[in-house]
């Protein structure tokens, strides 16, 4: 729609209601940009999340088994898997001398295989 309007010193000016073509050229390619940059970054974050998230739980999942090693007199080389939110872990349990070491390995969110281990003093 257009509109007459008349400015200072008589001038004839025009009023277009809306966008010029460059200006929704720049304002798309903004939005497109920021899409680009925006969703891999959450995709990332999201997997880093759950890397994390796994590790917290095999790190409090191990010190619970080991409690049961330490807290005990048996000092008998175990090995066992266990499931926790869909994903697999798997318990190893040695001693050396007297410390028991425990180990938890599992599969994190980008296919890569994770260990943690922890060390407990043999109860006497």
């Amino acid at each position: 729609m257009l509109f007459f309007q008349w400015g200072k010193e008589g001038a004839l000016l025009f009023n277009y209601n809306g966008f010029t073509l460059i200006e929704v050229l720049i304002s798309s390619s903004i939005v497109f940009l920021l899409v680009t940059i925006i969703i891999p970054i959450t995709t990332l974050l999201h997997q880093e999340r759950s890397v994390l998230n796994h590790r917290r739980i095999a790190s409090s999942e191990l010190h619970d088994e080991l409690q049961k090693f330490i807290w005990t007199d048996s000092m008998i080389t175990s090995s066992y898997s266990k499931s926790i939110q869909t994903n697999h872990y798997y318990f190893n349990f040695v001693t050396e001398e007297e410390l028991i070491k425990g180990c938890v390995t599992w599969e994190n969110v980008r296919k890569v295989e994770e260990m943690f281990c922890l060390y407990g003093m043999v109860k006497k």
